[in-house]
């Protein structure tokens, strides 16, 4: 019996280990790692205990889709910086696996840029990445999670998440 205990637990922890490995592996999780540091730029980080926190609870005047929104998230990461935003947004545009990622939003306005980016498989929505960058900064966020474009613009709405506003009348391709 202890034979079979310590070969799952090695199991389980190799498991976990690999889990860790490959959520920091791809190219957002990468970028994110280079600057969460770096003292030019501001940083969010949620995680999906804090998610699980807020969907259990009782907010009287939450509606509850909003709740069911909270619940599907797993993690939100936002870095921005006022410092040479151009260069952030060349470099994460860069780093970005256009195989990975279906471009969902495109606004170019004079030195303002933005993109939403979608990462799915079949009709579920995994992450939603949005890269912006102009004349005042530059920022990168990383919705993760079970996502619902409508629910989620809703929500950022709410929070006042500048530049979210504008998935409200995106429809997939």
């Amino acid at each position: 019996m202890k034979k079979i205990f310590r070969h799952l637990t090695f199991a389980l922890t190799l498991l976990l280990a690999t889990t860790s490995i490959f959520a920091q592996d791809d190219a957002i999780g990468k970028f994110f790692g280079k600057y969460v540091d770096d003292s030019r730029f501001s940083v969010v980080s949620v995680g999906p205990k804090m998610f699980r926190l807020l969907s259990k609870a009782n907010w009287d005047t939450i509606p509850s889709d909003v709740k069911q929104t909270v619940s599907r998230l797993q993690s939100l990461r936002i870095l921005s910086t006022e410092t040479t935003p151009a260069r952030f947004y060349e470099e994460a545009m860069s780093r970005i696996d256009r195989k990975e990622y279906e471009e969902l939003i495109t606004i170019r306005d004079n030195k303002d840029k933005v993109r939403f980016m979608i990462k799915s498989s079949g009709n579920k929505i995994s992450e939603l990445l949005m890269i912006a960058a102009g004349e005042d900064g530059f920022t990168l966020m990383s919705f993760v999670g079970d996502i619902d474009l409508d629910k989620l613009s809703r929500l950022s709405t709410d929070m006042g998440i500048k530049g979210m506003e504008n998935l409200k009348n995106a429809k997939r391709k």
